[in-house]
């Protein structure tokens, strides 16, 4: 028994050990911070012995607007819609593989937990055409959006060949993201990524006049 809890130690030692720190950092053409875009590491190596992120996202509806207008997740991973307006959302995705469509009354909630292809997803709601959003879903547990710094800071299990992409959806390129691969080593690394392209502006989350809501909904 203390052979075997010594040998876990020195696994657990040796896996902390091999893990490296990295930080990046993404910047416009003139070296500006740029904040709130999707920042996701996909190892080459594959993803099938890192453990997958299970926590709950949350997606609002609040003051006919989705909050946060962008989220980011990792395929299979579960997701609620949350109306806090008082009225009714008829909440859809646009197109693509990970399709929903559904009502949701005041203070109801809808549960997702089939989002299981690596994808952009548009959002719409059909009673207020103005509400846009969008949720990136990546295969890799390694993602989150750069702080007001324009910094996004990962743990990586292993050292390797990575490719290390920055998404949004006003991003101004093909697939509204760019992809850098580096071979990343067990010291703390720091990487640059210039966007070249400026991000579009984000559309007007306000209607233009408000209306009487169709007796169905």
């Amino acid at each position: 028994m203390r052979y075997l809890l010594l040998l876990l130690s020195a696994v657990t030692t040796f896996s902390e050990a091999n893990a490296l720190e990295l930080t990046v950092n993404v910047v416009d053409k003139n070296n500006n911070a740029v904040n709130k875009v999707v920042v996701f590491v996909t190892p080459k190596a594959g993803v099938a012995d890192l453990p997958s992120n299970n926590h709950k996202l949350v997606i609002d509806q609040q003051g006919k607007k989705f909050t946060p207008y962008i989220t980011v997740m990792q395929k299979g991973q579960n997701v609620v819609f949350s109306n806090k307006d008082d009225i009714t959302h008829h909440i859809y995705s646009v197109s693509g593989k990970n399709r929903f469509e559904f009502k949701l009354k005041a203070g109801d909630s809808k549960h997702i937990s089939d989002m299981n292809a690596a994808e952009e997803v548009a959002m719409g709601c059909n009673i207020h055409d103005w509400m846009s959003g969008y949720i990136l879903v990546v295969d890799t547990p390694y993602f989150t959006k750069t702080n007001t710094n324009g910094s996004a800071v990962f743990t990586l299990k292993n050292p390797g060949q990575y490719d290390i992409s920055v998404w949004h959806p006003q991003l101004d390129t093909p697939s509204h993201q760019i992809t850098e691969s580096h071979l990343l080593s067990t010291d703390k690394k720091t990487l640059t990524l210039t966007l070249t392209k400026p991000l579009l502006p984000i559309p007007k989350q306000v209607g233009q006049e408000e209306f009487e809501f169709l007796e169905e909904y």
